[in-house]
């Protein structure tokens, strides 16, 4: 999807606004590959909630509706706890302005992916809406 929306690999874009120094990049990129694939996990479990959603929206009970909701607060509590996590492990090692010029890098893509899903999907009640 970020390929599509900015023309280039998520990998890429992060380097190209990154601009880390020779000296810190190959540390950053080692805990950055490690960051990918927790937050890669966390994807696939939302990919499997929106499938999940998708499944259920015409029949939607309130117990239905709880267990997803429930679920999506869980996903974005573990979405905060990763960002704090490597934000931890990043500005040990490219400092706390770099580590936070990252954080704020993945909330923007990760508000920009969330905006595209969100306008493909159906409110609640709205049937019309596909």
């Amino acid at each position: 999807m970020i390929q599509s929306m900015y023309g280039m690999s998520k990998r890429d874009l992060v380097q190209k606004y990154m601009k880390l120094p020779a000296g810190q990049d190959s540390a950053f990129w080692k805990i950055y590959n490690e960051y990918e694939i927790a937050r890669k996990e966390i994807g696939a479990k939302r990919i499997q909630l929106l499938q999940d959603y998708a499944n259920n929206y015409a029949t939607l009970t309130d117990d239905k509706a709880n267990e997803l909701i429930t679920e999506v607060l869980k996903l974005n509590g573990e979405q905060t706890k990763l960002y704090q996590k490597y934000y931890g492990k990043m500005k040990k090692v490219i400092s706390p302005l770099k580590a936070a010029q990252f954080i704020q890098l993945e909330v923007y893509l990760e508000n920009a992916v969330r905006t595209q899903i969100q306008s493909q999907i159906p409110f609640i009640g709205d049937l019309d809406r596909h």
